[in-house]
């Protein structure tokens, strides 16, 4: 079952270390992106360290993605999409605080835009941020450990987010 952590400043470190083991292992043009709650200092989450590696087009995707399946785990979770790959550091259906979560997606994708808009929505608007970790641990209480439903139960938030921050 997954846990609400407070947020730990060693987060950053370890997107840093992970981001350097990744580009000893990539040689090619790609940009590297924290997002997720670690990547907002103060905000509490899962504690997993989501990393979104953007690419020029879907076959720099996929050849990205056989290199680091000698490293990750890829996802048999149903979030796998024709324009989205997504690698995990513990191959565990159930993730835990440290783990890494690599999303792999080419630079036109929505999701790319989402993340960085959410995110640096929360990092320019504490209050904001701030309702969005109460929400979380009213959600974490109702669900009872389901996190598939937790995850359904912030989704209108973030939307809400995001369409405030792309005006």
């Amino acid at each position: 079952m997954f846990q609400i952590h407070k947020y730990n400043p060693s987060y950053k470190d370890i997107f840093q270390n992970e981001s350097e083991k990744i580009a000893n292992i990539l040689k090619c043009n790609y940009l590297i992106e924290h997002i997720g709650s670690t990547s907002v200092p103060g905000l509490d989450g899962k504690g997993v360290i989501d990393i979104m590696l953007v690419f020029n087009n879907i076959e720099e995707v996929n050849l990205a993605a056989l290199i680091l399946k000698n490293k990750y785990f890829l996802s048999n979770d149903g979030v796998n999409r024709k324009d989205r790959i997504f690698l995990t550091s513990s191959g565990d259906k159930e993730s835990n605080e440290g783990d890494i979560h690599l999303h792999l997606v080419t630079k036109d994708n929505n999701d790319y835009l989402n993340a960085i808009l959410f995110r640096d929505y929360l990092l320019q608007h504490p209050k904001t941020k701030q309702e969005y970790i109460d929400l979380k641990y009213k959600i974490f209480q109702k669900v009872n450990g389901n996190r598939a439903e937790y995850t359904r139960q912030k989704s209108d938030f973030i939307k809400d987010i995001i369409a405030i921050a792309k005006k």
